[in-house]
């Protein structure tokens, strides 16, 4: 609610989509929430505009820097702007070289260190320790994770009498932010996690009981892949408001990717298509249920997007 409250008059909220095609595949009703529209192109900049709002004069003089697999570089950068302000972001050389276009046209201060996407993380806290600086944690902080809350805030204005809802999930702040509202909202809504089968690392979390590395293969959900934080908060918040995380093959998340485009001309990026692909996954569970899938990201490179398209 305090997110909600504090980041109102920057965000606008985003729509809600009916979906035929889904509803008639699952023998329900299925609406589609279309934070591919946020600005940035993802739900990302939700939680990067609450944290840096919770800033002061003398908080932001010392600097910020923040990682990112793309998205959440965005949504600082325009969350940095309202202040009159920029940030450093760390990124891995494992980033693509499309992202990095569209990161640099961004006129972003980028730093390009370590080969894994956890590496660029770790080096981005240690320089915040070191230097004195504020370290913005793309998922690891209450206020990020209740900025990206504010999407299950906003379904639960738009379909207050929802069954279920399905998120993607990389560290969980999407998730664990918006689920933990929808619960509150009504604690008989049931909440998916959906992450790639390549980098599994909050299911296996989940099973584990604690943070743990996985292996990890290239994924066309990138934006979801990588390591969590040995500490992050998300862990404790699946655990208690998630009722399953769900994996999906590399021709799953495809073959969402595809659907989104034919049946709703949705370009949506690997990550932003994990919802409606853990939807149909999960399918038998809804016939007569009301369901939301939530389409968190467009920012997709455009020759892999007309190759699954074709």
């Amino acid at each position: 609610q305090q997110a909600y409250e504090r980041t109102k008059d920057y965000l606008s909220p985003t729509p809600l989509e009916f979906s035929r095609y889904l509803s008639d595949r699952i023998g329900g009703e299925v609406w589609l929430k279309l934070d591919l529209v946020q600005r940035t192109g993802s739900f990302k900049y939700r939680g990067a505009i609450n944290k840096i709002l919770s800033l002061t004069e003398a908080e932001l003089d010392r600097g910020v820097v923040s990682a990112s697999t793309g998205n959440y570089a965005l949504a600082v950068a325009e969350a940095m702007r309202h202040r009159g302000r920029r940030a450093t972001i760390y990124v891995a050389r494992d980033m693509d070289e499309s992202r990095l276009s569209i990161l640099r046209a961004a006129g972003l201060d980028l730093v390009i260190f370590g080969d894994l996407a956890w590496d660029a993380e770790e080096e981005a806290r240690r320089v915040g320790d070191t230097e004195g600086k504020i370290y913005v944690s793309p998922y690891n902080d209450p206020l990020v994770v209740g900025g990206q809350g504010t999407c299950g805030y906003e379904i639960s204005k738009q379909l207050p009498d929802l069954d279920a809802a399905f998120f993607a999930c990389g560290a969980g702040g999407l998730l664990t932010g918006s689920a933990g509202w929808l619960k509150f909202h009504n604690p008989a809504i049931e909440v998916y996690g959906v992450s790639p089968a390549n980098s599994p690392v909050m299911h296996e979390s989940m099973r584990a009981n604690k943070i743990v590395r996985t292996k990890m293969s290239p994924t066309l959900a990138d934006t979801c892949a990588g390591s969590v934080d040995p500490d992050s908060i998300t862990l404790d918040l699946c655990q208690r408001f998630v009722n399953e995380i769900v994996l999906l093959s590399e021709e799953e998340i495809e073959a969402s990717i595809r659907l989104l485009f034919e049946q709703h001309r949705l370009v949506s990026e690997g990550s932003g298509a994990l919802g409606v692909g853990g939807l149909l996954k999960r399918k038998e569970r809804f016939k007569g249920k009301k369901v939301v899938a939530v389409v968190c990201g467009r920012n997709i490179d455009l020759e892999v997007f007309k190759r699954i398209v074709a």
